[in-house]
């Protein structure tokens, strides 16, 4: 018999578990393979980004993208209907919450969902264990099967190992980890809860989605300080309509971009790309564009939050319609672009398909606009680095020698795209042995068309789902699209155990 262990019980964890199930029981295979899935905290199926109790953390996409099954996006959302229908509990006071519900609702949906297929393993005659635990290496051992060690000095082994580890935490500011005055990261919320007063002015490292949950934590605890959210761009994410605009598109298409590089004979390039989505802007507004008017860098986080809040109670302009038409095939392009090109397109557009593609809920804007107009939160840009004052929080200088103090600073980059960089026990153990190899661009060198990890070493078994592909894969921290790549691993799992078995 076959063993397969998944580590990580997130949503990544779960939705390849679940997946897992599926074929098993489908292609009959159950005395053939069990399953072990390894989580570190007791409750499986939240993981870092659901397990948050705060309310006002909503998801980032619509929750009729959100099912964790690969071939059924919308099971999430009919989910939802049928608890609404039936439980006080998960009804909703606007469309702006049933549209984009919270993190929470979201954990609890992955977890029962795991707790149904864990019973029809069980029920179907699949092995099946839960095991509790921080795995902190996986090592190929002599008998051709990986040796799992565990934080505590336990061991198991398994022939087969799916690395779903979620979004490790980042040590970007490792010289400030020493102050107390200093909250590496935000989550779990008890971190911002033990170490700020409601009077303190708090000082958040970054302006993305992450940064704005934050924000969003401090003012539910009722803080009354100022907040300032700080980049080195001062860029905020822009501002998702309650529906997204359908868009057919005409120019920047696979097939128009395949054609491309078989006309070519070369992989396309950035600039070819931006050329036709500025076609396909166009073409959607119906006249041509000032592109430069549409650089954000000289105007204010406040005006461009209220013209986005705008843009989105009108379904949205075309510049975000067209990066949220695109998800499904944006993998695909990026897959295309040799790392020069990728290169160039985080130094020259990444800034602006991450604030389009990675947009906020209307529900949120509605918030910061409010804390912006009371004067208790502000957006800064040009950030340049920040200073210790002993027992007295935090200098940020600014470029042009601009300064302000803060009480308490907050880590909220987010997850870095570098595995050196990421701090995780696993991660770094297999980097020193070599097990994984770093990619330029970031994360990990990978198989994407089966989700197996590349390594100089033999051929193994190990898979690898999420953040950690950040540099070969696209959207490695939408649900959705780590859904697709879960099924993806564990079609390619099972067919290699079967055909093994045949050709034994």
């Amino acid at each position: 018999m076959k063993n397969i262990t998944v580590v990580g019980g997130g949503a990544c964890g779960c939705a390849v578990f679940i997946e897992l199930v599926i074929q098993i029981l489908a292609e009959e295979l159950q005395e053939k393979v069990s399953l072990t899935l390894i989580e570190k905290d007791k409750k499986i199926g939240y993981g870092l980004a659901f397990g948050t109790q705060q309310k006002s953390h909503l998801l980032n996409t619509q929750a009729d993208l959100m099912g964790i099954f690969g071939e059924e996006p919308e099971h999430f959302a009919n989910w939802l209907k049928e608890k609404r229908k039936n439980f006080e509990a998960y009804r909703t006071s606007s469309e702006a919450e049933e549209t984009y519900t919270s993190r929470l609702l979201y954990g609890d949906y992955v977890a029962e969902q795991l707790s149904i297929f864990k019973e029809k393993a069980i029920q179907g005659g699949i092995q099946v264990n839960f095991l509790e635990g921080e795995v902190v290496n996986v090592e190929k051992n002599k008998t051709e099967a990986f040796t799992l060690s565990f934080a505590n000095q336990e061991q198991i082994t398994s022939d087969y190992v799916v690395l779903a580890l979620g979004t490790p935490k980042p040590n970007t500011f490792k010289d400030c980890e020493q102050y107390k005055e200093f909250i590496n990261f935000p989550w779990p919320v008890e971190n911002l809860k033990q170490k700020i007063t409601p009077e303190d002015t708090v000082g958040v490292l970054g302006t993305s989605l992450s940064a704005i949950d934050t924000v969003l934590t401090l003012i539910d605890q009722n803080h009354k300080g100022k907040i300032k959210l700080i980049s080195p761009e001062g860029l905020l994410p822009r501002v998702q309509p309650l529906q997204n605009n359908e868009i057919d598109r005409k120019f920047i298409t696979l097939s128009n971009i395949h054609q491309l590089k078989r006309d070519e004979t070369r992989k396309p390039k950035v600039k070819e790309l931006f050329k036709l989505f500025m076609q396909e802007v166009e073409a959607l507004e119906g006249f041509s564009l000032d592109w430069n008017a549409l650089k954000r860098d000289d105007r204010s986080a406040e005006e461009l939050l209220e013209i986005d809040i705008y843009a989105a109670e009108n379904n949205g302009d075309s510049l975000l319609n067209l990066a949220y038409a695109l998800r499904h095939d944006a993998s695909t392009i990026w897959s295309w672009l040799s790392t020069e090109q990728k290169k160039h397109f985080g130094d020259w557009i990444g800034k602006y398909w991450q604030i389009n593609r990675h947009a906020m809920p209307l529900h949120n804007a509605y918030k910061l606009k409010k804390l912006m107009e009371n004067d208790q939160l502000e957006v800064i840009g040009g950030y340049q680095e920040a200073n210790y004052i002993e027992n007295s929080g935090f200098e940020i200088k600014l470029e042009k020698a601009e300064s302000f103090k803060v009480d308490k600073l907050v880590n909220a980059t987010g997850t870095p795209s570098s595995v050196e960089s990421m701090e995780n026990a696993l991660i770094q153990n297999l980097l020193k042995r070599e097990t994984i190899i770093p990619h330029e661009i970031g994360g990990i060198y990978i198989d994407e068309r089966t989700m197996r990890v590349v390594t100089p070493q033999q051929d193994l078994p190990l898979y690898a789902l999420g953040h950690i592909n950040n540099g070969m894969l696209l959207d490695v921290n939408s649900v959705w699209f780590n859904v697709k790549t879960s099924m993806i691993a564990a079609k390619d799992i099972l067919f290699k155990i079967q055909m093994n078995e045949r050709i034994s």
